[in-house]
């Protein structure tokens, strides 16, 4: 391979490590913001259902921004059940297997409808 392949490639490379770098901690800056909002909407709360108000109304603005694959419900109850980690793998594998039998599903009625021959009950429909 030639000296200057070897350079574009070496270039590229680090030019893109260095921008998704640059977002990692852009990225990170936002989320630390957002969670100081969050801290400050929980500071003037007195119960666990203001609390819980805070949260949604937290949860609603910013939760698109964040990108959180989970609803506010389930975040909520994982919190307070002392659950911090969403990658037990039941859900995943659970998720996976319906997609997998969604696809056989499928599968399985187009096989059907290759078997139907078209016109066999056209005889019927002339009777009528």
């Amino acid at each position: 391979m030639s000296v200057e392949f070897e350079k574009a490639k070496t270039d590229v490379l680090g030019h893109i490590e260095a921008l998704l770098e640059e977002i990692e901690q852009e990225i990170a800056l936002s989320h630390q913001e957002k969670y100081a909002l969050l801290e400050d909407a929980f500071g003037s709360a007195s119960d666990v259902d203001e609390l819980r108000v805070a949260f949604d109304q937290w949860f609603m603005e910013h939760s698109e921004d964040i990108g959180f694959d989970h609803t506010v419900d389930e975040i909520w109850d994982h919190a307070l059940g002392g659950e911090h980690s969403y990658a037990s793998g039941d859900d995943e594998d659970d998720d996976e297997d319906k997609i997998f039998e969604e696809a056989e599903a499928e599968e399985e009625e187009e096989d059907e409808d290759d078997d139907v021959v078209e016109g066999v009950f056209d005889d019927e429909d002339d009777e009528n």
